[in-house]
C-alpha cells in the first residue's frame, strides 16, 4: 500500500524534462562566463576605470557575495506561493538576470570631471546588483536538483543531460566576446567608443538568450515535489540554518574539495590561452580558442563514462578516478612547447578529469542534503547550496593571486615592458607551473580530502533506506 501511495504523490520526471531541466545549467554558466572573463577587462581598457579602484570594487563585491549568498538560500527554503517556491523564484528574476547582463557593458563614458568617478560609482552598483539577481536565480536552479531527481540512479542520468548543456553554456559564454567583439580593447584604429558599442552589442544579444533559455528552463524543465516539501514553521531560521549547515562536517569536508575543484578548473580555463600563444607558439586565434573547445568537447563526451563509473564503484570513488587521472593528464603539458597538435591531444585527454570535476559535485552534494533530511527532520537544499556557492566564490579570489604572484616572480611585468629584451623560455616555464603544477597540487588537495569524505559505501545505502521509509510515510499522510 505504500509503494502504490508513493508511486501516485512521486513521479518521476520525464525525459522530457530531464533534459530540459539543463537549461537552467545553461543560462547560469553562459552568463558567469562572460561576466568573468569579460567584466575586468571592460571597465580597465574601455571605459578607463583605476585598476586599484576595480580592486577596492571586487573587495566590496566579494564582502556583499558573502552577505547574500547564506541569506538567499534558507530564504528560498521557507518560500511558499501559488507559484512554487524555486519556480517563483526563478520566474521573477528572468527578466531582472537578462536586464543587469545587457546593463553590465553599457556604462556611461566621458565623465565631465575627468576622474572617471562616474563610471566608477556605475561599475560598483552593476556588479551588485549582478550578483544579487545572479545569486537568486543560481541559488534556486541548482537547489531543485536534489527535489526533483530523489535517487542516485535519477541524478546521475539527469546529471549528464545538464552537464553537456552547462559545457555549452561555457561555450556561449566564451565564443559571444570572440565572435562579436574584435578588438577585445581599444587601440589606434579603433576608439573606446567603437569598441564600447561591440560590447553594448554583445550584452544585448547574451540578455536576450538569458530570457530564452530562462524561460525553457522554467516551463519545461523544472518540477516541484509537494509532497516532500518541509513546512515554513519547521524550517530553523536563517541564523540557525547557517550555523546547522557550517557544523555539518560531511559538508565542510565536500565544499572545500569542491573549492579546490572550482580553484583547478578556472585556473586552467584562465590561463590556458595565454600557456597556447607563449609555450605551443599557436599563431591562428581559432586554434588557441580550439584549446578549450577541445577540452569542453571531451568532457561531454565522457560524461556517460562518469555515469557508469559512479554507479559501479559510488560517487566519491568515482570522483577520485577521475581526478587520478586528471593529474596524469596534465604532466605533457610541461613537455610540449612549440606543439600545437599536442597541445589539442592533451587538451582532448584532459576532458575526462574535467568531465569527472563537473559531473559528480551535484550528486554527492544532493547525497548531504538527503543525509541531513535523515538526521534533523526537513529539507533544506537552499541553504547549503548558499554555503557552497558562498564558499566557491573564493575560488576566483585564489587563482588571481596565484597567477599574480606565479607571472610576477617569473617576469610579467618586464615581458610588458620591452618583449624584445626578454628571455620567452622564462615566461613559459611560469605558465607551465601555471597549467601543470599548480593544478596537480589542487587535486591532491581534492583527493586528500574525499579520502575523508565520509557519505559513501553502507552509510550512504543506509541513508538511502531510511530516506526511502520516509518518503514512503509522507506520501501516505497527504490526502
Amino acid at each position: 500500500m505504500a509503494d502504490d501511495a508513493t508511486e501516485k504523490k512521486i513521479v518521476e520526471p520525464t525525459k522530457r524534462e530531464t533534459i530540459a531541466f539543463g537549461f537552467g545549467a545553461l543560462t547560469d554558466q553562459m552568463s558567469h562566463q562572460a561576466f568573468q572573463s569579460l567584466i575586468f577587462m571592460f571597465y580597465w581598457a574601455v571605459i578607463g576605470v583605476d585598476v586599484s579602484i576595480l580592486a577596492i570594487g571586487f573587495i566590496i563585491f566579494a564582502i556583499w557575495d558573502s552577505i547574500n549568498d547564506p541569506i538567499l538560500g534558507p530564504i528560498s527554503d521557507r518560500t511558499r506561493t501559488r507559484w512554487g517556491r524555486r519556480k517563483f523564484w526563478i520566474l521573477v528574476s528572468i527578466v531582472p538576470f537578462a536586464l543587469v547582463n545587457f546593463l553590465l557593458f553599457t556604462s556611461p563614458m566621458g565623465d565631465p570631471l575627468g576622474d572617471h568617478l562616474v563610471e566608477t560609482i556605475y561599475f560598483l552598483v552593476i556588479i551588485i546588483v549582478y550578483d544579487l539577481v545572479y545569486t537568486v536565480f543560481s541559488t534556486n536552479q541548482l537547489a531543485l536538483f536534489p527535489e526533483m531527481f530523489k535517487t542516485e540512479q535519477q541524478r546521475s542520468r539527469a546529471n549528464v543531460f545538464k552537464n553537456i548543456l552547462t559545457i555549452v553554456g561555457l561555450l556561449l559564454g566564451t565564443a559571444l566576446p570572440v565572435a562579436l567583439i574584435d578588438p577585445m580593447i581599444p587601440d589606434n584604429e579603433n576608439p573606446a567608443v567603437a569598441v564600447e558599442a561591440q560590447y553594448i552589442l554583445m550584452g544585448g544579444i547574451l540578455a536576450i538568450l538569458v530570457v530564452v533559455f530562462g524561460f525553457l528552463y522554467y516551463r519545461y524543465g523544472m518540477k516541484e515535489d509537494p509532497v516532500n516539501l518541509t513546512k515554513p514553521q519547521e524550517l530553523p531560521g536563517i541564523k540557525a540554518s547557517l550555523k546547522r549547515t557550517l557544523r555539518n562536517k560531511t559538508f565542510l569536508i565536500f565544499i572545500f574539495a569542491n573549492l579546490l575543484t572550482w580553484f583547478v578548473f578556472k585556473l586552467l580555463t584562465t590561463t590556458i590561452i595565454l600557456y597556447g600563444i607563449k609555450v605551443l607558439l599557436i599563431e591562428q586565434p581559432f586554434l588557441r580558442t580550439a584549446l578549450l573547445l577541445c577540452a569542453f568537447l571531451s568532457a561531454a563526451a565522457f560524461f556517460p563514462v562518469q555515469r557508469k563509473i559512479g554507479n559501479k564503484i559510488g560517487m566519491r570513488n568515482g570522483f577520485m578516478v577521475s581526478g587520478s587521472v586528471w593529474i596524469a593528464s596534465l604532466i605533457p603539458f610541461w613537455f610540449i612547447d612549440g606543439n600545437p597538435i599536442a597541445g589539442l591531444v592533451c587538451m582532448a585527454l584532459m576532458g575526462f578529469g574535467l568531465s569527472g570535476a563537473m559531473y559528480y559535485v551535484d550528486i554527492i552534494i544532493a547525497s548531504v542534503i538527503d543525509e541531513d533530511e535523515v538526521k534533523n527532520g526537513c529539507r533544506r537544499e537552499g541553504a547549503f547550496y548558499g554555503v557552497n556557492a558562498l564558499i566557491n566564490r573564493y575560488s576566483t579570489i585564489l587563482v588571481f593571486v596565484i597567477i599574480a604572484v606565479v607571472l610576477t616572480g617569473f617576469g610579467w611585468e618586464e615581458f610588458l615592458i620591452d618583449p624584445t629584451k626578454f628571455e620567452m623560455d622564462y615566461l613559459a616555464q611560469g605558465l607551465k607551473i601555471l597549467v601543470v603544477v599548480c593544478p596537480i597540487i589542487g587535486i591532491c588537495g581534492i583527493l586528500v580530502l574525499l579520502k575523508f569524505f565520509p557519505l559513501h559505501g553502507e552509510r550512504w545505502q543506509k541513508v538511502q533506506d531510511q530516506l526511502k521509509a520516509i518518503r514512503e510515510r509522507k506520501a501516505c499522510e497527504v490526502p
